[in-house]
């Protein structure tokens, strides 16, 4: 993917932070424990890393963008948190200095080959390299149906259905890092449920809704709210699952 549109966020940093979902406290758990080193990739606006450091972590957060990297500070002062802008890949850490490296809804914008010799060089030995994020599970219901009609409409290349398809492709082609043991994956499956405001705050956050052009933005994003708003229901339920891939230094 390209670096425009991993750096797209910065855009809607405010509305990111606002809108999009952390995740499962188990999921945290299986991460780290009280005293856990991090070197976390991509953090954003540090919706993993203030979990991360509230789970006793200790977090080195690298985050390309200067907007992004401001609101880590901000949420995370007073947090055992150390904010870097940079790319992981062109991050510099003492060798074998963290027991995991991580990044949540964001390794897709690393370059797997880069990263992961990163990773190997920070990693102690038997150090974990933990990929997490949050995706869409399923779309069924009359307000998903409803939400689809006008994604058929107004930008049917961005497709929810196939969205889901590309997902779980990415998770099952990810390809095993130089230097580690084999991924194993572990899902945990939630609901969230959003008003006609917060899912349209949260669409706007994805980087394929924002490079769409304004105009053709907004008449889509108002169709949503619409859609949503004349539902039964008057609100969707968004079904997600978090998934955790780990490989281990070898």
């Amino acid at each position: 993917m390209s670096n425009e549109r991993a750096l797209s966020f910065g855009q809607v940093a405010d509305e990111y932070d606002r809108w999009r979902p952390g995740y499962p406290t188990q999921a945290i758990a299986d991460i780290v424990a009280e005293g856990t080193r991090v070197l976390e990739s991509g953090a954003g606006t540090g919706k993993a890393t203030v979990a991360l450091a509230r789970a006793g972590a200790s977090v080195v957060a690298v985050e390309p963008d200067p907007s992004m990297a401001d609101l880590i500070r901000s949420r995370c002062a007073g947090d055992d948190v150390e904010v870097r802008v940079s790319t992981i890949e062109n991050c510099v850490v003492p060798d074998h200095s963290f027991d995991v490296v991580c990044a949540a809804q964001s390794w897709h914008w690393v370059d797997p080959v880069a990263g992961a010799a990163v990773a190997a060089k920070a990693l102690r030995p038997g150090g974990a390299l933990c990929v997490f994020g949050n995706r869409l599970r399923d779309i069924d219901g009359p307000a998903w149906a409803a939400v689809n009609e006008v994604y058929a409409e107004y930008a049917p290349e961005l497709d929810r259905r196939v969205e889901i398809e590309v997902h779980a492709k990415f998770e099952q082609n990810l390809a095993r890092p130089e230097g580690f043991s084999p991924w194993t994956v572990t899902t945990y499956d939630w609901t969230a449920e959003y008003d006609p405001d917060g899912f349209v705050g949260l669409l706007g956050t994805f980087s394929n809704h924002i490079a769409l052009p304004a105009d053709k933005r907004d008449r889509l994003l108002g169709a949503v709210h619409s859609a949503v708003s004349d539902s039964a229901a008057g609100h969707i339920e968004y079904h997600y699952v978090t998934v955790l891939a780990t490989a281990h230094v070898e």
